[in-house]
């Protein structure tokens, strides 16, 4: 199992409930997303995988517990990562907590 990497440059009180933040892993080279819902985290891909186009969640439509691309409609379960409307592929999602002021994210090993 892989260690928690800490996103030490996310403060916890910068993601408001209701409120979605895109976030660069510079050593993954891998770009996340990062929501508060009724005081719950969730970390997901932030690029959709509904197209080559690959826009990022970050800037979709956040509604209780899922996510809607804003370039072609997609919807995904925050949680799991699954579509729930659209032609996309299922998110990846990351188990997240806070933990002293900070983020952190269970990665992938390996990178991506």
């Amino acid at each position: 199992m892989t260690e928690l990497s800490i996103l030490g440059v996310v403060r916890m009180d910068t993601i408001a409930d209701g409120m979605v933040v895109p976030h660069y892993v510079a050593d993954r080279k891998l770009r996340i997303a990062l929501a508060r819902v009724d005081g719950k985290l969730y970390a997901f891909d932030d690029l959709c995988t509904c197209s080559d186009e690959r826009c990022p969640l970050s800037s979709g439509l956040l509604v209780g517990r899922t996510i809607m691309c804003q370039c072609h409609g997609s919807r995904f379960a925050l949680g799991t990562g699954a579509v729930l409307q659209g032609s996309a592929a299922p998110l990846r999602v990351y188990e997240v907590r806070e933990a002293d002021g900070t983020l952190q994210v269970r990665l992938p090993e390996g990178g991506q």
